[in-house]
Formats: structure tokens, C-alpha cells, sequence
């Protein structure tokens, strides 16, 4: 055999270790554990303290509904007093009153108070719907970024292990003076880049990681791959049930019954008391009792009540312009998230058809290299490019998954 048969048959073992090595990356990602993005989310619901009091605050708003249907305006008060001159002429003087004031309801007020109250538990409820989807934003982001980190790391240690080989047989082959110490320090060269490359990539994923901990609560194991999202729909989804939209006509909606709520406020509310009295003139004068029914009617402030209504007024015209905003924000970003994704599918088959191509050119020329039509400078820089091209459809593979999950999430969709 040959020094230059010799040196190809090394290079050919070589290279078909980097290509088991392939095979052996691709077995361990169809091995892995498979998750859900929804598996994810429901995690993060549970460290949610907005989802957890979301509850509470519900409750707390239909309890003031029920005080909304109380037949007066505030809770009645009891009134009590006593007269004496005990301390003066002493003449036996004695007075003792006792009775009940009760708020009533200005004109119209009740019926505003009720829709007041009916459109702030609407909003309770929407306001919940619309952290759920803020929380399924964070997660899908957070799973598909770990994801992305974690096929850096498998290509960064696969290309570090093949380099690994590289330069143990071209260590022996320089010892065994077939190859110049030229060759083993641009392979250290190589090595050296390979290990920076893989210390980069595992301290970008452990921030991945650190950061997918704190916002699902989870630890994140290499093993595991998470399943793409269906980008398929139910007939009749549009923007207009996105919860952005429908949080921002109910908050119009509260302003407005607001307004109207101040509409009947111009003055607070008047009270109706009744009295009973008991009372003796001298110690020798007989009990005498009457009953007494009184009303109390505030005058208000017409500045006062003007600026109020103003308020309202102001507030009533920035939900609608935030009305009018979230449609428009909303419509384009869900054209854009369609369009993207269009775009990333297109990327994704192009990607797949690359490494296909590439592995392809790769083994001819292997075989070319063992008939010796070529050389191998060029076999390994081909080697390269499939491992390249494999790196991209991969990530290409999750970027088309994160594109779908963005896709759903400009429309409203929860995992």
C-alpha cells in the first residue's frame, strides 16, 4: 500500500466517523422526550399571581353588583341621642331619641350603579383571558428560544467531537511523518475554534434555560423536544375574537356607563330619616312621644359635578381611541404573522432540500475520493457544508414552529 493510499484510507475513516456521528445526532433527537407548548403554559399558569387573585378580584366585584341592587344608595345608619339638664337646674328635664337615616338613589342612578358594576365584571373576566394569552406569549417565546439553543449546543458538540478525531489521526500521521506539523496546528486551530464554538453555544442555552425556569418553573432536560403547534384554525376565527380586541370594547363599554353614572351624580345622595322621641318636660310631667320624619337634600356643586363629568368625558375618548388603535395594531400583526409565516415555510423546504443536496454532492464525491478523482482539501470542505446545512434546516425546523405559535398568538389562540 501506498504513503497517498495510505493517507486516503485514514481520511476515509475519518470522515465516515463524522458522518456516524451525524446518524448518531439525528437517532438521539427521535429518541428524545416529547413535550407540548401547552404542557409549558399550564406550568406558568400555576406561578401566575395575577391568574391566582383573578379569582378573588371577581368575586370581589360581584359582591358590589349585589350591593348595587340594594333598595337604598348606602347602608342605612342608626341615629341616637339623649337630653338632660341634670347638670344645670336639674328640673327633670329628659330626652331620648332614636331613629334610622337611609341614602336613596338619585334619578336614574341605581339602574347606571347596576350597568357600572356589570361592565366592570365583563371586564374582570377579559382582563383574565387577555393575562392568559400575555403569559402564552412569554411561554411559546421562552420554549422555542430554548430550543434554538439547544440545536446550537448538539451542532457545536457534534462538530467538537469531530474535530476531536480529526486530530488524533492527523497527530499519528505527523508522528508517522505522512502529513507536515502544518497540518496538526491548523487542526488544533480547528479544535480550538470548535471548543470556543461549543462553550459559546452551552452558555447561551444555560440562559435559556435559567430564563425558561423563572417563567414556567420547569427544568429544562436536553432530552427533551417540544412538539410544533397545528397552525390549522377553527372556521370563523378572526381578529375580531382576538381578547386585545374584546378587552378594549369592554373598557369602552365601562367608560361609557361611567359617563352615564355621573350623568345622574349632580349632587350627592339626599337621606330620609325617621325618629322616635320620648321625652318629659319635669320630673313630674308625664313621658311624652312623637315621631319625627326628616329629609336631608344636598344642594351639590355645579363646578364640582361639571369637572366630573369631563373626566368622564376624557376617559370615554381615550378608550375609544385605544379601541380604534388595538384594531389597527392587531390587524397588522396579524397580516404580518401570516405573511411570516408563509415566508418561513418556503425557508423551511428550501433549508431541508439544501441538506438533502448537500449530503448528496458529499457522498459522490466520497465515492470520488475513493477512486481517487479527487482531493482531500475539497471532501472536507464539502463535509462542512452538509454539517452546515444540517444546522440550518434544523434550526430553519424550529423557526418554522416558533412562526407558527406567533401566528397564533397574533390571533388570540391560547396553546
Amino acid at each position: 500500500m501506498t504513503s497517498s493510499t495510505a493517507s486516503r484510507f485514514i481520511c476515509f475513516s475519518i470522515l465516515f466517523s463524522l458522518v456516524q456521528g451525524l446518524s448518531f445526532a439525528q437517532t438521539v433527537s427521535t429518541t428524545s422526550l416529547e413535550q407540548t407548548v401547552n404542557d409549558a403554559y399550564q406550568s406558568a399558569l400555576l406561578l401566575s399571581p395575577e391568574i391566582k387573585a383573578a379569582q378573588d378580584r371577581i368575586q370581589s366585584l360581584t359582591s358590589r353588583r349585589e350591593a348595587a341592587s340594594s333598595l337604598t344608595s348606602q347602608p342605612l345608619t342608626l341615629e341616637g341621642a339623649y337630653r338632660t339638664d341634670s347638670l344645670h337646674n336639674d328640673q327633670g328635664l329628659r330626652e331620648m331619641t332614636l331613629g334610622v337615616s337611609a341614602p336613596v338613589w338619585n334619578w336614574n342612578e341605581k339602574s347606571s350603579t347596576q350597568a357600572v358594576r356589570d361592565a366592570e365584571i365583563q371586564e374582570a373576566h377579559l382582563q383574565l383571558e387577555q393575562t392568559k394569552l400575555e403569559i402564552a406569549g412569554q411561554v411559546r417565546q421562552l420554549v422555542w428560544d430554548l430550543q434554538a439553543a439547544q440545536v446550537d449546543v448538539d451542532i457545536a458538540k457534534l462538530r467538537y467531537a469531530s474535530v476531536t478525531d480529526l486530530l488524533a489521526s492527523v497527530n499519528k500521521r505527523v508522528n508517522a511523518g505522512e502529513l507536515a506539523e502544518t497540518d496538526l496546528m491548523q487542526t488544533r486551530v480547528l479544535l480550538s475554534q470548535a471548543e470556543a464554538e461549543q462553550a459559546r453555544a452551552i452558555g447561551l442555552r444555560e440562559q435559556a434555560k435559567a430564563s425558561y425556569f423563572a417563567g414556567v418553573g420547569l427544568q429544562a432536560s436536553p432530552d427533551e423536544k417540544y412538539l410544533p403547534e397545528s397552525a390549522s384554525m377553527s372556521e370563523g376565527v378572526t381578529v375580531a375574537d382576538h381578547p386585545s380586541l374584546k378587552l378594549a370594547q369592554a373598557q369602552l363599554g365601562l367608560n361609557q356607563s361611567q359617563k352615564k353614572l355621573t350623568a345622574t351624580q349632580s349632587r350627592p345622595n339626599p337621606e330620609i330619616g325617621l325618629a322616635l322621641i320620648s321625652e318629659r318636660a319635669a320630673f313630674f310631667s308625664g313621658q311624652d312621644k312623637s315621631l319625627v320624619l326628616s329629609t336631608r337634600i344636598p344642594l351639590g356643586s355645579s363646578s364640582e359635578y361639571k369637572s366630573r363629568v369631563l373626566e368622564a368625558q376624557a376617559n370615554e375618548t381615550a378608550a375609544n381611541m385605544r379601541l380604534l388603535n388595538t384594531q389597527r395594531n392587531l390587524g397588522s400583526k396579524s397580516r404580518l404573522a401570516e405573511s411570516e409565516l408563509e415566508l418561513f415555510s418556503r425557508l423551511r423546504l428550501a433549508a431541508t432540500a439544501q441538506a438533502n443536496l448537500s449530503q448528496k454532492v458529499y457522498e459522490l464525491h466520497k465515492k470520488a475520493f475513493e477512486l481517487g478523482e479527487t482531493d482531500l482539501a475539497t471532501l472536507i470542505r464539502l463535509e462542512q457544508t452538509a454539517i452546515e446545512a444540517n444546522r440550518l434546516n434544523s434550526k430553519a425546523t424550529i423557526e418554522h414552529a416558533a412562526k407558527v405559535s406567533a401566528y397564533l398568538q397574533a390571533m388570540g389562540l391560547l396553546p
